[in-house]
């Protein structure tokens, strides 16, 4: 297993990396409607002197944005040029979130998904990627307005996602920082699920339970992200069913503590390391 971090791909996060002592960086590539990818396709050579000569890897192209809110063709030719790019860096993991319309259902979704995802799934396994998606929900809290970004959050989902799209190239980004808060058995979901585990996002989270019982479920304030280590996750207990059923996949530190900002960033990136590093080396 490596380890690596979610960053913007560039020569500074390879040294950066280097540096600091991780094995690895997943590129973030941005939003369909973003640059990043662009970024990275042009600069493919450089990237690629400066990966070697720093000894990391790229564990998995992560690209997010609503693939089932634009139209198929573009999200399709999207998540291929993605595909591409992660070859071309000896990477065999395409991360993102596959959108979802809010005004219509989940069932009202998934024949977008499948429209979707069954050709960007047969595109990634002829060309030896995994796709890994993500389980953030996106922004459901506070009360509303809503704005669900994602179909893949849950169990219940997932296996509808996959019932409809069985190709086995289709799988998860694991983040136990998501499943958390939203009352699911983070270490059961590993047991379940972990043939269709791609990829980990290491991400802790805290979770204020007095401020919970006052603002439920649907209010703000009552949870926030913080680095591996910080929080209430169990990463021991994590590992071991991860070892136990054989995951061959890496993972990345997912840095969104906001007590670790600007100058602190890097600082914040050695906490998650200290936490992780044993638990990798062991595996």
């Amino acid at each position: 297993m490596k380890l690596g971090y979610l960053m913007p791909l560039s020569v500074e996060t390879i040294l950066t990396a280097r540096k600091l002592g991780y094995d690895a960086v997943e590129a973030g590539a941005g939003w369909l409607d973003k640059p990043g990818l662009a970024q990275i396709e042009s600069a493919l050579p450089e990237l690629k002197a400066a990966l070697a000569e720093q000894r990391i890897s790229i564990n998995a192209v992560a690209i997010y944005g609503g693939a089932v809110e634009v139209p198929a063709a573009e999200a399709i030719a999207y998540y291929e040029r993605a595909i591409k790019v992660a070859r071309a860096l000896d990477c065999s993991v395409v991360a993102g979130m596959t959108g979802r319309v809010n005004s219509l259902t989940v069932d009202e979704n998934l024949p977008l998904f499948k429209e979707r995802f069954e050709p960007i799934a047969k595109i990634a396994a002829d060309n030896g990627v995994r796709l890994a998606l993500e389980p953030w929900p996106g922004n459901v809290q506070g009360h509303g307005p809503y704005r669900w970004t994602n179909l893949a959050t849950t169990p219940e989902l997932w296996d509808r996602l996959f019932e409809i799209t069985p190709n086995p190239a289709l799988g998860l980004e694991y983040d136990p920082s998501h499943l958390a808060w939203q009352g699911i058995d983070y270490v059961q979901v590993i047991k379940d699920y972990v043939k269709r585990i791609h990829h980990i996002h290491a991400k802790d989270i805290v979770i204020d339970q007095t401020k919970l019982k006052r603002v439920g479920v649907h209010g703000r304030g009552w949870w926030r992200f913080v680095l591996p280590g910080l929080g209430q996750i169990n990463w021991a207990e994590l590992f071991t069913p991860l070892k136990a059923a054989g995951y061959n996949g890496n993972m990345s530190v997912e840095h969104e503590d906001n007590a670790y900002l600007k100058e602190r960033w890097n600082e914040g990136l050695a906490i998650g390391l200290k936490t992780l590093r044993p638990l990798v080396d062991a595996y």
